[in-house]
């Protein structure tokens, strides 16, 4: 899941030189945006003014304009004397502890900026000028192109502010992240989606905002649009093998193992190398009940991880659910050859030998003639003999696993081993105490 992370920190080193670029930009003043914004509410008001396309733009602009006024000179990583250098000192300086690390929160009039080891790393808008002006940004750029009707150069600059208008919500995004607001990056994502969708874009598909708009969806536990997001990812080919897992998750998460399944299978078939889908497959065949299908996964499993001892104790397991001890029991030790320490192999050839006894011993209760019960019950004590060694293993193993130390006490008891009993018993009283 490494390249999940990778995506978004890409993206936000992307953000922030760019944002370090606009930091030359004039400077904004707080006062006379407010009283710009004053003066487009009206505009938008009056019969004529509202009809015009460079009204909605200019309101675009203003709101773009009003979302950096806090922000316009800073970028997260800076340190707080390059800060200083812009923003000149804090009113006030605090120390608080966060996640047991140590934070300095620089104070200013309208904006609280919080370092970690010198090096910023969120901040807190203390004023603001709209509470979310990015939103209405795009909505007064989709208003001007919906009243323009030259197009041409007006669009170009339409283009460009929107340009500006992603990298803005991308920032947000990234700081919702940083402070586990994911149901707002969410938001921020599907703003920039919405950016793409006007005609200065031409559709223009935005791959890596939609896979980061699931995973922020999936952080944020919205089920139903991340499985949404990870799909469209998925069906336009973006992050490879990882999108159809974590979209297989999103199903199971919904209920829909149906769904679930038909996912990883068609993930398997785009991307037939990836271990992780197969395996994912085979479990969910596991827990289904599904011994055939299973099985079938299974060997491709096993050609492309010869040395996985945990394959062929699966086929172990499936083998024995279909009543075929014998191949389960050669499964079992092909496990052993590969991980000569493999626990679960150990005692489940010790189990498959108890369990056969375990019926011969039943077969031997319903004699009754002594000579035939005796004889019985000399090839049910012979069976659980061959349990012992790979049950003794499996205690070397794991000397505290109780299922092991109760399947000894058993055997030892019935092969009147009164020794190795006594020992069996004191090693489950300790485990009790």
């Amino acid at each position: 899941m490494k390249r999940i992370l990778v995506c978004l920190f890409v993206m936000g080193g992307v953000l922030l030189a760019r944002a370090q670029e606009e930091a030359t930009v004039s400077t904004l003043n707080f006062t006379a945006l407010q009283k710009k914004l004053e003066k487009s509410n009206q505009a938008i008001q009056n019969e004529k003014a509202k009809l015009k396309a460079k009204t909605w733009s200019d309101r675009g602009e203003l709101f773009q304009d009003i979302a950096d006024v806090n922000i316009q000179f800073i970028r997260m990583g800076m340190s707080s004397a390059e800060t200083k250098l812009y923003m000149k000192e804090p009113k006030e300086i605090k120390t608080e502890e966060s996640e047991g690390k140590q934070r300095q929160i620089y104070v200013y009039d309208r904006i609280n900026l919080i370092f970690e080891n010198d090096e910023l790393v969120n901040w807190v808008e203390t004023m603001t000028i709209h509470p979310d002006p990015l939103p209405m940004a795009l909505e007064a750029y989709k208003k001007a192109l919906e009243l323009d009707v030259k197009g041409g150069n007006f669009n170009k600059a339409i283009y460009q502010n929107m340009e500006r208008l992603k990298r803005q919500l991308e920032t947000n995004a990234i700081l919702a992240f940083t402070n586990k607001d994911f149901s707002k990056a969410v938001i921020c994502f599907e703003n920039i989606m919405e950016c793409s969708k006007t005609e200065v874009y031409n559709n223009y598909i935005d791959t890596i905002v939609i896979y980061n708009a699931g995973m922020a969806a999936k952080s944020a536990g919205d089920h139903q649009k991340a499985a949404q997001y990870f799909k469209r990812a998925a069906e336009i080919g973006y992050g490879g093998s990882d999108t159809y897992y974590l979209l297989k998750n999103e199903y199971m998460a919904l209920g829909d193992s149906a769904l679930a399944l038909e996912t990883m299978e068609k993930g398997f078939e785009m991307y037939p190398d990836t271990f992780l889908l197969l395996i994912e497959i085979v479990n969910y065949h596991l827990a289904a009940g599904h011994s055939e299908e299973g099985l079938k996964y299974l060997s491709l499993a096993r050609e492309k991880e010869p040395t996985n001892p945990s394959i062929y104790f699966a086929q172990g397991t499936l083998y024995e659910k279909m009543g075929q001890t014998d191949k389960a029991m050669e499964s079992y030790s092909d496990a052993i050859k590969v991980d000569s320490n493999y626990f679960n192999a150990y005692f489940n050839i010790g189990a498959l030998y108890y369990n056969k006894a375990v019926e011969l011993y039943d077969i031997a209760n319903e004699k009754t003639d002594t000579k035939e019960y005796n004889a019985a019950r000399i090839v049910a004590d012979n069976e659980l003999r061959k349990a012992l060694a790979p049950m003794e293993k499996a205690h070397s193993l794991d000397p505290k696993d109780r299922a092991t130390l109760e399947t000894l006490k058993t055997i030892y008891y019935r092969l009147q081993m009164d020794d190795k009993y006594q020992e069996v018993l004191k090693e489950i009283k300790d485990l009790q105490q």
